[in-house]
């Protein structure tokens, strides 16, 4: 059987599929390639992820990209980390595509301006704007987390890792969670997890 390849370095959105693999106790490789480099646009690997981005994996000859997508199926493939019934299947995907949606783009955004980008490149307006973006759906989030321990049912699942996966952007920016405090005890939950890379 062919070793799992995952594209992508840590510091990107490959340390989702990371994650997951060592959630799973997959035997991967890794390629940390230096995606801003214009390599994920070259036909080598636009044979591997269409879209031409991290992550991807190569799982034998079937090839996968989005993170969400690929922990999904890596949880599906090796039955683990995923409610057995249709319904809570259903609840995992709701999260991961809600969090895809609503969530990655103005937390990324808030990142880059908060806290990577020069000063110089910073945009306050963007900052404030961000925030705003956020105000609901991180109320959606915490109101779930007050009184539930994760997200679907009542164990760690993929649904858990994806959102996390995604929030722990506002971790890095030390976006202020003063109000909304439930999400990160679920956040410490989560990542403090044996199987977070760099643990």
């Amino acid at each position: 059987m062919s070793k799992l390849k995952i594209h992508g370095p840590n510091q990107s959105r490959a340390l989702r599929t990371v994650w997951m693999a060592n959630e799973l106790g997959l035997d991967y490789e890794q390629d940390t390639m230096d995606f801003r480099s214009g390599v994920t646009r070259k036909p080598e690997y636009l044979s591997i992820n269409r879209a031409g981005h991290v992550p991807a994996i190569e799982d034998g000859d079937f090839a996968l990209g989005e993170s969400c997508a690929i922990n999904i199926y890596l949880a599906k493939k090796h039955g683990k980390l995923i409610p057995k019934d249709l319904q809570g299947e259903a609840r995992v995907l709701e999260w991961s595509f809600w969090v895809m949606t609503d969530v990655e783009k103005p937390i990324l955004n808030y990142l880059f301006h908060a806290a990577m980008l020069p000063e110089d490149q910073r945009d306050p307006k963007v900052v404030e704007q961000s925030k705003k973006d956020l105000e609901w759906p991180l109320t959606v989030l915490n109101n779930h987390l007050a009184d539930h321990d994760y997200l679907v049912g009542n164990e760690f699942t993929v649904a858990d890792l994806n959102v996390a996966g995604v929030l722990l952007w506002a971790k890095l920016s030390k976006f202020d969670m003063s109000a909304y405090p439930n999400i990160p005890d679920w956040l410490n939950r989560c990542t403090k997890r044996p199987a977070m890379p760099g643990r």
